[in-house]
């Protein structure tokens, strides 16, 4: 009987589908990874995850600085052509470029590149946790449609058959073989059917707006789902053990394997604050020019040989004899121009930069502590989390196995109950039997009906978290 009744519901659905596009399970599963707020937030996590991690490869190159200066003086001054004091006002410019190459930090940056690492990977396994979240919470409310879809036909069946009663019973009345009071009877049982028809097309609406609400679309928007063929649930699927499950899950699933990426980035963490006890040492270089206007109008060419003159110094008293020396002085010489001055100016080093550690007030070792206590909060946190998987495994192959015997308790109830609603209907026809009892006995059958429903996508759901956990397809 309530394999009749499912073919009429998918019969209903696809006369009156009137060509509307149907949304699958998967289309909505997929519409909503693409647009779910949650999914962006994480991915936004991802990506400064990964800026972080590209930071701290970065800083394996060398830092390359410059610098431009623009300086007016007035008084008493140092030239910095000749660096010697004036008495004049001097317009001047500098300019430098600086690089540094850091040879050696105590391991710092390798430690912040592992870090960051493991950081980058737990922040895409929460992407894939929230992706699981939102794909399961899509599952939930789409089977709640189909549940409630199926209700809602099965009380516009239950609405018909009491309607087929109330028009026998009338003519039964009416010649007498049913008494008044049998016609009242059926005819409450209509409005109660009629009211739960009500209930029941409330109950769909509500568990459409879920997934609209679940999808991020307009409550308004036109929206129906494609019913799939479902097949009849069967206890003997449920073939691993709750500890199998939970191996499996152990190592496949996102929630754990991102406690453990963070654990690992901690465990890099100490490495980083312990770096602040070694020295480290570093190369350098660079090179810089400048100009001033208080410069000669003549400077040597760079490069140029010098050459040796004679100049006089004095005379000798009471002989008149000259007294010369000798200086060395560039052959060549060339006009101060701005760029001859710049390229006459410039100045390059490089050199070694070696700094070593004494004293830090305690900073480095407050920081190396700090990072032993992250490290122990991410362990306790993965311990948690897996205490919770397990936990939540245990009891959804509890559920799954407590659902499937529902259910088959109740189909057994069901048959047993429809086997007396059809003798009770055929003793109300033949008078053996008044309205009071037959409504009675079919308010017991119908109630068994709504409960084998239940149980049957109550079975269906749970039957799903647990393949969600084994790595399974959360398809029909």
């Amino acid at each position: 009987m309530l394999r009749t009744f499912i073919v009429i519901f998918f019969l209903t659905i696809g006369l009156n589908a009137n060509g509307q596009d149907k949304w699958s399970l998967q289309k909505c599963v997929d519409y909503a990874l693409e647009n779910n707020l949650q999914v962006k937030q994480s991915g936004l996590d991802v990506e400064s995850a990964e800026i972080n991690l590209f930071g701290s490869k970065m800083s394996n190159l060398p830092g390359v600085n410059g610098n431009l200066g623009v300086n007016t003086s007035t008084g008493r001054s140092i030239d910095p052509f000749t660096n010697t004091i004036i008495d004049r006002g001097i317009n001047s410019q500098n300019a430098g470029l600086n690089a540094s190459l850091p040879l050696f930090d105590g391991f710092q940056r390798y430690n912040s590149i592992k870090r960051d690492q493991y950081g980058e990977l737990a922040a895409r396994q929460d992407l894939q946790s929230v992706q699981n979240d939102v794909t399961l919470n899509v599952v939930t409310f789409y089977t709640n449609i189909l549940f409630n879809k199926e209700l809602l036909e099965t009380a516009k069946l239950r609405l018909l058959t009491t309607e087929s009663q109330e028009s026998r019973i009338e003519k039964q009345v009416e010649i007498g073989a049913l008494a008044q009071a049998d016609l009242l009877q059926i005819r409450q049982q209509k409005a109660n059917d009629e009211l739960e028809v009500v209930r029941a097309e409330n109950n769909l609406n509500i568990s459409y707006l879920q997934l609209k609400q679940a999808l991020q679309i307009p409550a308004e928007q036109s929206f129906d789902i494609e019913i799939p063929n479902l097949p009849e649930p069967n206890e003997g699927e449920l073939m691993e053990s709750s500890s199998n499950v939970y191996q499996y899950a152990l190592q496949n699933q996102p929630v754990i394997k991102a406690a453990e990426y963070r654990k690992e980035s901690a465990i890099r963490g100490i490495g980083v604050a312990r770096s602040g006890y070694y020295p480290s040492l570093s190369l350098n270089a660079g090179i810089s020019t400048n100009y001033s206007d208080a410069a000669p109008e003549q400077f040597p060419v760079l490069g140029s040989e010098n050459i040796t003159i004679t100049r006089p110094v004095g005379v000798v008293q009471n002989t008149g004899e000259v007294v010369v020396t000798q200086q060395e002085v560039p052959s060549e010489f060339t006009d101060n121009t701005y760029l001859n001055q710049l390229d006459f100016n410039q100045r390059r080093f490089v050199g070694l930069s070696l700094n070593i550690p004494i004293f830090s007030r305690f900073q480095v070792k407050n920081n190396v502590q700090q990072a032993i206590i992250s490290e122990k909060r991410s362990e306790y946190q993965l311990t948690s989390v897996k205490n919770q998987l397990q936990q939540t495994i245990e009891q959804a192959y509890l559920d799954v196995k407590a659902a499937a015997k529902s259910y088959e308790a109740l189909k057994n109830s069901f048959e047993a109950s429809e086997l007396s609603f059809r003798n009770a209907e055929q003793r109300l026809e033949l008078g053996a039997s008044d309205a009071v009892e037959f409504t009675q006995i079919k308010n017991d059958f119908e109630r068994v009906k709504s409960d084998l429903i239940r149980a049957k996508y109550d079975y269906i759901f749970k039957l799903k978290v647990l393949d969600f956990y084994q790595g399974k397809p959360l398809n029909f």
